[in-house]
């Protein structure tokens, strides 16, 4: 395992910001350097601006590449020939970062109107820079305004449509609409402009996941491990299609070899990652565990703290799992995923008419969110609503014909 230290880190910041012009890459989430002692606040400032623009997980923590050529994997930097064509800078783009970072910056704080207000000042300075299309792409799809996030990525493909991560990014905005064909032409396209391409495999599995093409979905997911053996996301991934098939001993072992590549956690990202697979093998005690520990180093993890509410609810601890949903909601107030596990943890308290209220909340922020349709028609059903509780829960069908899958990994009925 690669360890990086304090100043090689330094190091890569430093070439991050002069360099911004051609590093417009991938996730929502914080950038995760493992072994750099670096504070958290440097790198959501500073790193994230140049990493986390287009919305992959970025992850140095197993950032050891494997042997044969550059890959583009959930768990790395995205590779520059995988984030297009490379602009000369010019005085309007470095002003005009100036607007980036501070679009950043709220952006991990969860004002998304805010930082999309700096995006466009960024953006009327550099109106050719396919980067900015991609970080406003990115603060709206986190706000929940895809049709207006896939507008940008269109404009910033047609500006470079040599750009991997652009398709890729687009992909899994389309999946998150339903749009699954579409999705797959983009996913298609990435993995063609960048064959090395572990990110663009993965993503195109999760297609299948939700499309109950399980099979599709593990040979998408096999291949993604063969270009990225060292990056835990794709087993715990395998993991859960291995579960969805009814395989559950096959399934423990890839959470099993997830952990192991978890051996350390350096920071919240990676601790609400291990958890994540500690929640497949259903050890609800050393999830909860991770999720404490991320939540110490970062205690406004809207993620951290929307899993762990989801965790306790499960294991029946329901108003430590509200505190932990109302505090996500207190930093992220129309965040769809806190609000439909609010309510599932009202619906597990016997809650009907709140928890009912909860889920027409997140479904009013998304409007395709499967897994909430399917919970309101349980929540129906429980009040003796039969018409109501089929019609919501075809409708989860036929958004994702998994979700009854998913749903019954955990017992939930």
């Amino acid at each position: 395992m690669l360890r990086l230290c304090r100043n090689r880190a330094l190091l890569s910041i430093f070439r991050s910001i002069t360099m911004s012009w051609r590093q417009y890459s991938s996730n929502t989430r914080v950038v995760e350097i493992r072994r750099a002692h670096i504070p958290l606040w440097q790198i959501v400032l500073v790193l994230a601006a140049q990493f986390v623009i287009l919305g992959v997980t970025v992850d140095l923590a197993q950032a050891e590449e494997p042997p044969a050529g550059r890959t583009l994997s959930p768990c790395r930097v995205a590779p520059p020939a995988a984030l297009g064509g490379i602009r000369k800078p010019s005085p309007e783009s470095k002003k005009a970062y100036t607007f980036i970072l501070a679009a950043t910056s709220l952006r991990f704080t969860g004002a998304y109107d805010r930082a999309i207000e700096q995006i466009d000042q960024a953006i009327k300075l550099d109106p050719a820079n396919p980067a900015f299309y991609g970080a406003r792409a990115a603060a709206r799809a986190a706000n929940y305004q895809l049709s207006e996030a896939i507008e940008d990525l269109d404009h910033g493909i047609s500006l470079d449509p040599s750009s991997s991560v652009a398709f890729i990014e687009r992909g899994k905005i389309y999946t998150t609409m339903g749009e699954y064909r579409r999705a797959i032409g983009d996913f298609d396209e990435a993995i063609k402009l960048y064959p090395r391409n572990a990110s663009g495999y993965l993503a195109r599995s999760y297609v299948y996941l939700d499309t109950r093409e399980y099979d599709r979905a593990m040979e998408n997911i096999h291949q993604s491990i063969k270009l990225d053996p060292l990056c835990p996301t794709g087993f715990y991934v395998r993991g859960v299609a291995y579960d969805l098939k009814g395989q559950r001993d096959r399934a423990k072992a890839e959470y099993d070899r997830a952990i192991e590549l978890d051996p350390d956690p350096g920071n919240a990202f990676a601790f609400v990652r291990r958890a994540q697979s500690h929640q497949g093998k259903r050890d609800y005690d050393r999830a909860i565990q991770d999720l404490d520990q991320a939540l110490k180093l970062e205690p406004r993890n809207t993620r951290a703290l929307n899993n762990r509410c989801f965790v306790r609810a499960l294991v029946g601890a329901f108003d430590k799992a509200l505190a932990d949903c109302n505090d996500a909601l207190q930093v992220r107030p129309r965040e769809a995923t806190v609000l439909d596990s609010r309510a599932f943890v009202l619906f597990k308290k016997g809650l009907l008419d709140e928890a009912l209220a909860g889920y027409d909340a997140a479904l009013r922020i998304n409007a395709r969110r499967a897994v909430s349709f399917y919970g309101r028609g349980l929540v129906k059903r429980r009040k003796g609503d039969i018409a109501g509780s089929e019609a919501d829960i075809a409708m989860a069908l036929a958004i994702s014909p998994s979700v009854a899958d998913f749903v019954a990994l955990y017992g939930i009925d």
